[in-house]
């Protein structure tokens, strides 16, 4: 029996922490706006500069720093945005997606060349 209450307690408490870091994770004000940066000297002309956006920390909103990283062939950065959903903001997280339309780099064919 003692067990048994022990674990009803236990089971009860947790579901109280999970619901009230559910409810931290879902701010209802909207972020600052975005911060204006310099990013630094770019390493390569393979990396490309990813901003920095205000994450939110269960009580107010930090901002993370841009940085560079090297990019990815054949895909484009979509940047992260912070997005209203009903009385709350959720954060849509920034992605690598497949580039469409693009054309590849290098020389453009003559006419009249070796594919002809």
């Amino acid at each position: 029996m003692r067990k048994t209450v022990l674990a009803l307690l236990s089971l009860l408490l947790s579901l109280i922490l999970a619901s009230a870091g559910a409810a931290l994770a879902q701010p209802r004000v909207g972020p600052p706006p975005p911060r204006v940066e310099s990013p630094t000297l770019q390493p390569s002309s393979s990396h490309i500069w990813i901003t920095g956006y205000w994450k939110w920390t269960g009580i107010h909103y930090e901002w993370t720093d841009g940085r560079w990283v090297k990019a990815k062939p054949g895909r484009i950065w979509v940047p992260g945005a912070w997005e209203q959903v009903g009385s709350h903001w959720a954060w849509k997280p920034g992605k690598w997606v497949k580039a469409k339309g693009l054309k590849p780099k290098g020389p453009k064919p003559r006419p009249g060349g070796p594919d002809k």
